[in-house]
C-alpha cells in the first residue's frame, strides 16, 4: 500500500464504496470542486497567506493568545498563582496534538467554594466571546472540574483561537480556576509533495491510463511556477478527469473518463485556487486516516501555449490535492 510521507491511512476495503462519485455528462465537476458552504471563506484565507512566514503566524497566535486572557472573568478577592495547580493540569477542553500551538495560561485561587465557583462561571462569561464547547470530569461519580470553551477572532494566521476556562474544588471552601489562550496557528509554507515511487504523467490528448496501480502521484515536468501553487496561472480551455477504483472493485482501475469544457475546466480551476495551502504542523507522526480505499483520481487542465497541468487527487481518507511539487489538504 502506497501512502505520502505526510499522511499514515488505515486502509478499508468494503465492496460497492461510495465516495466522491462523478456526476455524469461533460460539464460536470468533482465533488471535491463543486461549491459548498464555507468555500468563500476558505478562499479568503487562502489570499490572505500570501507574504505570510511561519514565524509571524506564530508572532500573531502570541498576541491572539495574550488578547483572549484579558477576556478572563475574575472574581474578587481572587488571588493569581504562580503556576498552574495540579488539579489543572492543561486546558479545559485538551490540548491540541499539533506542534504549531501557542498556550499562554493563567491561574487563580478563589475562596469560593466549588459549586458557588461553577454557578458563577455560568453568569459570568468573556464579554464578546461566544461559547464553543464545555467540558467536565468525575472521580468515582464526584464532580471534579467543570470548564467551558470560548472562540476568539478568527484570522488568516491560524486554524483556530479559543480561551479555555476551568475550575476544579481546593478543599471545602475554595476553588482553582485556569485560563488558556490556545491558538492553533498555520504553517504559510506548502507541504512538499515528495512521496517515492512511480509518477503518472499524462495529457488530455493522451487520455487516461488503464490504472494506477502503485502510483504514488503525478509529475509536471519543467513547470517551476507549480512550486507555489498548485495549478498554473491563467484559464484552462478544457480538462479531464480520470477517477480510478482503488481497492473497491476491479482494484486500481479505470473507473471513468469525464470531459471537461472550457467552462467546466475554468470552475475546478478556480475551485482549485480556493485551497488554502496553509496548514498546521502534525510533526513525524502526521494525520491518522480512517476509512481508506486508496481511491485517486488525476485532473488534467489544458492551457494555451504551454503544457498541461496535472493534479492527483486523494478522493477518501485524509484527502489532498498534490501536483508533484507541493500539497494540499482539503479535509
Amino acid at each position: 500500500m502506497m501512502t505520502h510521507p505526510h499522511i499514515k491511512a488505515l486502509t478499508m476495503v468494503a465492496s460497492g464504496l461510495a465516495v466522491c462519485v462523478l456526476a455524469a455528462g461533460s460539464a460536470a465537476l468533482p465533488a471535491y470542486a463543486q461549491q459548498r458552504p464555507g468555500t468563500a471563506a476558505r478562499g479568503t484565507a487562502a489570499r490572505g497567506t500570501a507574504g505570510r512566514t511561519l514565524a509571524g503566524n506564530r508572532a500573531l497566535a502570541r498576541k491572539q493568545a495574550s488578547w483572549l486572557l484579558t477576556k478572563v472573568p475574575v472574581p474578587r478577592g481572587a488571588k493569581r498563582l504562580a503556576s498552574a495547580p495540579h488539579s489543572l493540569p492543561g486546558p479545559a477542553m485538551g490540548t491540541p496534538a499539533v506542534l504549531t500551538l501557542v498556550d499562554k495560561t493563567l491561574s487563580w485561587r478563589v475562596k469560593i467554594p466549588f459549586a458557588k465557583m461553577t454557578a458563577w462561571l455560568t453568569k459570568h462569561r468573556p464579554h464578546g466571546l461566544a461559547e464553543v464547547g464545555s467540558a467536565t470530569l468525575t472521580e468515582h461519580g464526584r464532580l471534579v472540574m467543570v470548564g467551558y470553551g470560548y472562540g476568539g477572532r478568527a484570522s488568516a494566521a491560524w486554524q483556530s483561537a479559543e480561551l479555555d476556562i476551568g475550575v476544579a474544588p481546593a478543599g471545602k471552601s475554595a476553588s482553582v480556576m485556569r485560563a488558556d489562550g490556545v491558538v492553533v496557528y498555520l504553517d504559510p509554507r506548502p507541504l512538499p509533495d515528495n512521496a517515492r515511487g512511480p509518477r503518472l504523467r499524462v495529457t488530455l490528448a493522451g487520455g487516461c491510463p488503464h490504472s494506477d496501480a502503485g502510483i504514488v502521484g503525478v509529475k509536471n515536468p519543467g513547470q517551476r511556477e507549480l512550486r507555489h501553487r498548485l495549478l498554473p496561472s491563467g484559464r484552462p480551455t478544457a480538462g479531464l478527469v480520470c477517477r480510478y477504483n482503488g481497492m473497491n472493485g476491479k482494484s486500481f482501475r479505470l473507473r471513468k473518463a469525464t470531459r471537461l469544457g472550457a467552462a467546466a475546466a475554468r470552475r475546478l480551476a478556480r475551485s482549485m485556487s480556493r485551497i488554502p495551502l496553509s496548514h498546521v504542523d502534525t510533526g513525524p507522526l502526521g494525520e491518522i486516516c480512517p476509512f481508506d480505499d486508496m481511491s485517486y483520481e488525476v485532473v488534467v487542465l489544458s492551457y494555451p501555449h504551454r503544457a498541461d497541468a496535472d493534479l492527483w487527487v486523494k478522493l477518501n481518507g485524509c484527502q489532498y490535492v498534490a501536483n508533484g511539487f507541493i500539497l494540499a489538504l482539503t479535509t
